[in-house]
């Protein structure tokens, strides 16, 4: 399964010189984000798992191949670890709000934001208090940013969970605690929504970081009770909690049921749309079947037909989508 979104064939991609490897292309999720939006080049640097998108700050080809050049000299020589802190990247934020199915939200960010001091207006005076457990400081300080761009977000981070348990009356500081799904906290489970005395407990959902949305499908594949995975903008990421507001604030006890409505509105949505990129109800049938995780014989055995066929549409829905790959269909289709 690729690791890398595709390059939109009106973007192709300048010369690079003496390294025919160091491919520049332009991303098509910077709007709002970085000063020259879908304008200015990136490459991608690392190898998999940790090949990541450079942002080159320039829409000028050849500085563009100038810039790609001396990054890549610099990670061949220092690597990710020392240059986390001065070479922005991109990555993907993807939000856990239901474990079965699995359902999520997911936006593309960069690190190292550039300090903003606008006002972010807020006009239904929502209040959400956020507390974010990351342990990477890159990553912790550039989600920090960025959830607090969100109108009516607050957020404090911390590297660890540790002042969250010696410090119970934090629990009833915020509403929401965010925390890394690939932290050893939460791997051990040992990080949880526990009540606090004379308050009500933060509720608690896992988050992880992903160089593409590529990467989100792979690490959720084969899920037995199927997923939903939704690309957002930042400012609509906590959609789903929008629901569980009162006065303004978040009603923990409303959140389950907000959740749980609001995906199951996503799917009915989806089977009412009207047929999307040309794809017949056949066609969309199956790209619904890879969204649940399904295999072929699987989604074969589900629609009553035979796995030649299967393959048969899924050729054809990948010239209407102009896809390569099963993850890349339903992130095209899911962002029509």
């Amino acid at each position: 399964m690729s690791s890398v979104e595709p390059t939109s064939a009106s973007q192709q991609s300048p010369k690079s010189g003496s390294d025919p490897e160091l491919s520049l292309t332009r991303r098509r999720h910077a709007s709002g984000l970085r000063d020259l939006a879908d304008r200015e080049w990136y490459v991608a640097l690392g190898e998999v798992p940790t090949r990541w998108f450079v942002p080159l700050g320039t829409s000028e080809p050849n500085e563009a191949v100038r810039a790609a050049q001396a990054a890549a000299q610099e990670i061949h020589h220092r690597g990710w670890d020392r240059l986390a802190g001065v070479l922005p990247r991109e990555f993907t934020l993807a939000i856990s709000w239901l474990e079965a199915p699995m359902a999520w939200t997911y936006v593309s960010l960069f690190t190292l934001p550039k300090p903003s001091t606008a006002v972010v207006s807020n006009p239904l005076g929502l209040r959400l208090r956020i507390a974010l457990i990351e342990p990477d400081p890159v990553f912790r300080a550039a989600l920090t940013h960025w959830l607090t761009r969100i109108p009516g977000v607050t957020c404090t981070s911390w590297p660890n969970e540790q002042p969250w348990v010696t410090q119970p009356r934090r629990r009833t500081e915020f509403d929401v605690v965010l925390v890394n799904r690939y932290a050893p906290s939460f791997v051990a489970g040992r990080f949880k929504a526990s009540r606090a005395e004379g308050g009500q407990a933060s509720l608690v959902f896992g988050y992880g970081l992903y160089p593409t949305s590529d990467d989100i499908f792979a690490s959720v594949s084969g899920v037995e009770a199927g997923y939903f995975l939704r690309r957002r903008t930042l400012s609509a990421l906590l959609e789903p909690l929008s629901a569980a507001f009162s006065s303004g604030q978040l009603v923990a006890a409303e959140v389950p049921r907000t959740l749980r409505r609001y995906f199951q509105n996503l799917f009915t949505m989806e089977a009412e749309t009207a047929t999307a990129g040309g794809l017949t109800t056949r066609e969309r049938q199956i790209l619904a079947c890879i969204q649940r995780g399904l295999r072929d014989k699987e989604i074969a055995t589900s629609l009553g037909i035979s796995p030649l066929t299967v393959h048969t549409h899924l050729k054809h829905v990948f010239h209407k989508l102009g896809a390569h790959t099963r993850t890349e269909a339903v992130v095209k289709y899911l962002e029509k």
